[in-house]
């Protein structure tokens, strides 16, 4: 009986009874239920059932004659009741409607990770190319520094086989020329007196390593 009536059932009050109402619903069904009443020729089954009801009974009274036990109790009963009056259409509802919300966050959180790889990718590009760039303004740099000394080495080369296979009466004719050839082009000078230097250079470090040897 107490797994299908309540308490207050049981004993036949209101949840609203007073302490007093408890305790009167309680002797009143105490003595109702009691297995004493029972004639001589009850059964077992009539004296079992006799016995649950005074057990359900003296349950009940124990229960809501205590104000903490009594409140829990109300606590629970509440509860109970509210899940059962609730509408399976708003619940049903309201799971759909965070359902979507849930949903909705999920996209924003996605869109929001999708922007910062996005903007890593593009960080990622540009610095690629800013490399790039240099890389090849160093080597476009350091390509034509090599192509301007191999001029003035060449040039130094044509200089040199040019006077050295010039007869020794015509050397002041090529003198000549080398002197109007460095006023029409200055640096032309500059650069055959870089060489000049190089070379000096070289045959010096060249003579002190023979005579090291």
């Amino acid at each position: 009986m107490a797994s299908r009536l309540n308490l207050y059932d049981i004993l036949g009050v209101s949840q609203n009874a007073t302490a007093d109402d408890i305790r009167k619903a309680y002797k009143l069904k105490a003595l109702e239920t009691h297995p004493d009443k029972l004639g001589p020729g009850a059964d077992e089954k009539e004296v079992a059932a006799a016995e649950a009801k005074f057990r359900d009974v003296r349950t009940a009274f124990d229960v809501l004659s205590d104000p903490a036990k009594r409140k829990a109790y109300d606590n629970g009963l509440n509860f109970i009741r509210r899940r059962i009056i609730v509408n399976p259409d708003e619940v049903q509802a309201r799971l759909a409607r965070e359902r979507a919300e849930w949903q909705r966050q999920a996209e924003l959180r996605h869109q929001e990770r999708m922007r910062v790889l996005r903007e890593e990718i593009l960080a990622s590009q540009k610095r690629y190319q800013d490399t790039k760039a240099q890389a090849e303004l160093r080597y476009q740099e350091k390509m034509k520094a090599m192509e301007e000394q191999l001029q003035i080495n060449r040039e130094a080369e044509v200089a040199a086989v040019e006077v050295k296979d010039k007869p020794e009466g015509s050397y002041t004719l090529v003198d000549e020329l080398l002197s109007d050839l460095r006023r029409r082009s200055p640096e032309w000078e500059l650069r055959r007196q870089k060489v000049l230097r190089v070379n000096r250079a070289s045959i010096a470090c060249v003579r002190l390593i023979k005579e090291t040897c």
